[in-house]
């Protein structure tokens, strides 16, 4: 019987989307586009490269200065860009569309999401810091807090996609009470694919509270999100708990087992730049080696606004 928060989404089409949506800044379309075609040929997905036009003056730090920049002739230059990219991209037999819009980049993302059904949206994060993250912000975890199908984030050493496809996947999980719905999308995947799992638990000592610092209890609780040998038929599934830094240890298991692809579920944030409370996620996302394709869980019931900030962007 599935648990109640597994039934809130059809995570088999997630793992196998129809319609995959893109977004871009036009800087980043060459490390983002051979993961977007390789995704899409993946599950037979149409693509949807989208661009977004921010409605205010942009502030040039280095002119230290703001330039006007003409909207509509922003616009119809992306668009020439994208439609050449976009005609590449149907030469392989890839249905493949262009929108430009004016707008938050975060939220044209989530109407084109809600428009076309999308069920998967790949972009690319530089992994800012310091004041050029200050400035710029980032758009992936801005569109993570916004939309309720999974993000596939392409971090600044992620590799190119694997001629072969998807062979590993790893799924860090903290163990909490809603952890199930994306253990439940890497167990689909996985068997989509028909790639090797790695189930992951890090014990950190200086965080960790009973029963969570015992790994016996870590490996029983990883072992009862697996399904049943009978339905495990076709996924090769292997459960690990390690001691030390999340992210550290997070990195370093990918790296060992060369994963295609890491699978995270994370809680949103509430406010705005609430996001900054937690950086294990984002830390992941932006040093991992491979695409990492972090999935929002509901918000959970009884949860105060405090707790959900200090849990934003959490690993669960």
């Amino acid at each position: 019987m599935l648990n109640p928060i597994e039934e809130t989404f059809e995570t088999k089409t997630f793992a196998a989307p129809n319609m995959i949506v893109m977004a871009t800044d036009l800087t980043d379309t060459e490390e983002l586009l051979p993961h977007a075609i390789a995704q899409a040929k993946a599950s037979n997905a149409a693509l949807r490269f989208v661009y977004a036009i921010p409605p205010y003056e942009t502030f040039v730090p280095e002119a230290g200065k703001v330039a006007y920049i003409d909207p509509a002739e922003r616009a119809r230059d992306a668009r020439m860009v994208l439609e050449q990219l976009a005609k590449q991209v149907s030469a392989q037999g890839i249905n493949c569309a262009v929108t430009v819009r004016c707008g938050e980049p975060a939220d044209i993302v989530a109407e084109l999401v809600k428009e076309t059904g999308a069920q998967r949206v790949i972009v690319r994060t530089h992994g800012r810091t310091g004041v050029k993250r200050l400035f710029l912000g980032s758009t992936a975890r801005e569109i993570l807090t916004r939309i309720d199908v999974p993000v596939c984030t392409i971090g600044p050493h992620c590799l190119p996609p694997s001629r072969d496809g998807v062979h590993t996947i790893m799924h860090p999980t903290a163990l909490e009470s809603d952890c199930f719905i994306s253990g439940r999308l890497a167990l689909d995947l996985a068997e989509y694919h028909r790639a090797e799992l790695t189930m992951l638990h890090v014990v950190s000592p200086d965080t960790a509270i009973e029963p969570y610092l015992d790994p016996h209890y870590a490996f029983e609780k990883l072992a009862s999100m697996l399904p049943s040998e009978s339905e495990n038929a076709h996924i090769k599934v292997h459960t690990l708990v390690v001691p030390g830094d999340t992210t550290k240890e997070i990195l370093r298991a990918a790296e060992e087992i060369h994963a295609d692809m890491i699978v995270l579920g994370v809680h949103p944030g509430l406010p705005h730049g609430a996001l900054g409370k937690d950086e294990h996620a984002y830390s992941v996302v932006t040093s991992a080696l491979c695409p990492v394709l972090s999935f929002r869980t509901p918000e959970r019931k009884g949860k105060k606004s405090s707790d959900m900030v200090h849990n934003a962007c959490v690993i669960c």
